[in-house]
C-alpha cells in the first residue's frame, strides 16, 4: 500500500467538511438531537434527568363509623276475621229514639191525622190558609186501595183514604223494615202472596199475612220502630199529596173557609166517584211535585227531633202499585188513559222534584 494515501484521504475529507454549509445561522442555538428510546436524555450540566416522579395516591379518608342498618320490624300476624254473623243478625242499633208499634186501625187513622198536621204546619201562609183545618175521613172499605182530594156537598174540602191503604202501609212499612234490618225478602213474599189476589178479587185484601215475617223478627224493637217510621213517610208522601190538589186549585173548593163538620164515611164512595174524573194526568203530577216539596220541609224541620221524611215514602207506594199493575196484566203505557200516571213513570218524577228541591233548599 502506498504510505502517502492515508494522508491524502484525510486531507480530502477534511476540505468537503468545511465546503458544507452550516445549515444553522451562527449564534442560534442548536436544536436537540434526538435519541433513542429509553436513552439518557442529557442536561445541560452533563447529568441525566432523574426517572420520572410519580404523584403519590392521595391517602385514603379514615373509614366511616358503621352505619345503623334499618331493619324492618317483625311482621305482625294479620288479623283472622272471625265467624261471619248469621244471616239475618240485624245491625247495630241507630242512635234515633226508638217508636212503639202501630196496630189496628184507630191507631193508624189517628197516625194519619197527626202526620197530616204536620204537614200542614210547614205549607207556605198561603197554602195555609187555603187548607188550614182541612179534616181526613176513611172509607171503611178493606177492599180499595186509594186516597183522594175532594168537596163534599155543602163544597168544604176534605182529603180521604180507604181502610185498605191503610192495610197496605201497614204491610209494606212491616216488611220494608224486617228487610232492612235482617236482609230478608219478605216484602217480596208479601206482594207475591198478596198482588195477585188483589187483581183478580174484589174481596181481598192488602193486610199482612200470617207467615211473612220471620217469628224473631216481630217483637225486635228496633224493628217495630223503623216500621213505624216507614209508615209515617208513606202517609205523609200520601196526604201530602191530596193536601196539593186542595191548595193548588185542582178541587176548587178550598178558599180558605172554617173547616166544618167531615162527611159521613158512607158518603165517601159517592163523592170519590164525583171527584176523581175531575183530577186529570197532569194535576197528579203537579201534586207529586208539590206533597214531594212539603214532605221535604216537613222531614227538614222535624230531623232535629224525629226521623227526617224523604221522598221515599212515596217511592214505596209506587213500587207497591207498579207491582199491582203488573200483577193485574196492565200496561205501564196505557197508565196515560187513565186518571193518574202508570206508578212505575211517576218514579223518576218525584225522584226529579226531590233532587229539585234539594238543589232550591242546599242544606
Amino acid at each position: 500500500m502506498h504510505p502517502a494515501r492515508p494522508l491524502f484521504v484525510v486531507f480530502l475529507l477534511g476540505s468537503l467538511a468545511c465546503q458544507i454549509p452550516d445549515a444553522h445561522p451562527p449564534g442560534q442555538p442548536q436544536p436537540a438531537r434526538p435519541y433513542p428510546p429509553a436513552y439518557p436524555y442529557p442536561t445541560p450540566y452533563g447529568a441525566y434527568y432523574p426517572p420520572p416522579q410519580v404523584s403519590p395516591m392521595p391517602a385514603l379518608p379514615p373509614p366511616a363509623a358503621p352505619q345503623t342498618v334499618f331493619q324492618p320490624p317483625p311482621a305482625q300476624p294479620v288479623p283472622v276475621p272471625g265467624p261471619a254473623a248469621p244471616p239475618g243478625a240485624p245491625p247495630a242499633p241507630s242512635n234515633r229514639p226508638l217508636l212503639g208499634a202501630l196496630v189496628g186501625t184507630l191507631v193508624w187513622q189517628a197516625e194519619a191525622r197527626a202526620v197530616l198536621a204536620e204537614l200542614e204546619s210547614n205549607l207556605t201562609a198561603e197554602q195555609q190558609r187555603l187548607v188550614a183545618g182541612v179534616p181526613i175521613v176513611f172509607d171503611p172499605s178493606p177492599n180499595d186501595i186509594n186516597a183522594f182530594a175532594a168537596c163534599d156537598d155543602s163544597g168544604a174540602p176534605f182529603v180521604a183514604g180507604t181502610e185498605g191503604l191503610l192495610e197496605a202501609m201497614d204491610a209494606i212499612a212491616q216488611t220494608r223494615a224486617t228487610d232492612e234490618l235482617f236482609g230478608t225478602r219478605t216484602y217480596d213474599s208479601y206482594t207475591a202472596a198478596v198482588l195477585p189476589q188483589l187483581a183478580s178479587s174484589t174481596t181481598a185484601s192488602a193486610a199482612l199475612p200470617a207467615g211473612v215475617l220471620p217469628s224473631q223478627a216481630w217483637l225486635d224493637p228496633r224493628r217495630v220502630s223503623r216500621a213505624h217510621e216507614i209508615f209515617d213517610e208513606i202517609l205523609a208522601f200520601t196526604f201530602g199529596h191530596e193536601l196539593a190538589h186542595h191548595y193548588r186549585g185542582h178541587t176548587g173548593c178550598a178558599h180558605g173557609q172554617p173547616s166544618g163538620i167531615p162527611p159521613a164515611a158512607s158518603d165517601v164512595r159517592r163523592l170519590a166517584s164525583m171527584a176523581i174524573p175531575l183530577i186529570n194526568q197532569l194535576n197528579e203530577n203537579e201534586a207529586d211535585q208539590y206533597g214531594c216539596f212539603d214532605v221535604l220541609a216537613s222531614g227538614r224541620a222535624r230531623a232535629s227531633r224525629a226521623y227526617r221524611w224523604t221522598e221515599e215514602g212515596g217511592l214505596f207506594l209506587f213500587d207497591f202499585f207498579a207491582r199491582l199493575d203488573g200483577a193485574s196484566g196492565a200496561n205501564p203505557l196505557v197508565g196515560f188513559l187513565r186518571t193518574h200516571p202508570a206508578p212505575g213513570l211517576r218514579v223518576p218524577q218525584v225522584q226529579f222534584w226531590a233532587a229539585t228541591w234539594h238543589f232550591q233548599n242546599p242544606g
